[in-house]
């Protein structure tokens, strides 16, 4: 069977019994933890597809990797995921679970690359504006690269603003070099 498709099916159920418990948000933000923490630690993957551990000791990996206690509807799947062997799925499950969850509110991913840190006032007012104008909840993620020089890119989407020094540097060099220039 495909891997998307298990995933889908799986995640579908997840955010359908995480609604019906009231545990939406809490399971969504459960949800994010788990992804980041499987990108950083890539021994967990191996040690969760182990067929030696048992479904209790798996379902204390996943508590341990949140750093809190894991809301109900998300344990209760995981044991379930545990218990039918999907483990190897889960991983693309979260993710699933995660983007049903941003469709069903509205919510879209925005990544600002910035040379330097920015002020959060600033941050704050690119926000509001991507709000505006995409009318939708916008979650933005920051991230600081020197190779910039200055300015900014920020994407959404398939919408990108380069208004970064680096950006402008090198549409001059393919304006420049691009087309052979002739003298006359």
């Amino acid at each position: 069977m495909y891997i998307g498709l298990i995933a889908r099916r799986y995640a579908m159920a997840l955010a359908k019994f995480a609604e019906a418990n009231g545990e939406e948000k809490r399971t969504y933000d459960d949800v994010l933890q788990l992804i980041a923490r499987y990108r950083e630690v890539p021994d967990v993957r191996v040690t969760f597809f182990s067929p030696v551990l048992s479904v209790e000791r798996k379902v204390d990996i996943m508590h341990k990797l949140i750093g809190r206690p894991m809301c109900g509807s998300l344990e209760k799947f995981i044991r379930l995921v545990v218990l039918h062997r999907r483990e190897r799925y889960l991983y693309f499950m979260l993710n699933s679970y995660a983007a049903i969850y941003k469709q069903r509110h509205n919510i879209r991913d925005a990544l600002l690359v910035t040379a330097a840190p920015m002020d959060d006032k600033v941050v704050e007012r690119i926000w509001n504006i991507a709000q505006i104008k995409t009318r939708s909840n916008v979650d933005i993620s920051r991230k600081v690269d020197p190779e910039l020089i200055g300015g900014f890119v920020f994407r959404i989407d398939d919408v990108l603003i380069d208004a970064s020094v680096a950006g402008q540097l090198a549409r001059v060099k393919r304006e420049l070099c691009g087309k052979p220039q002739r003298i006359v």
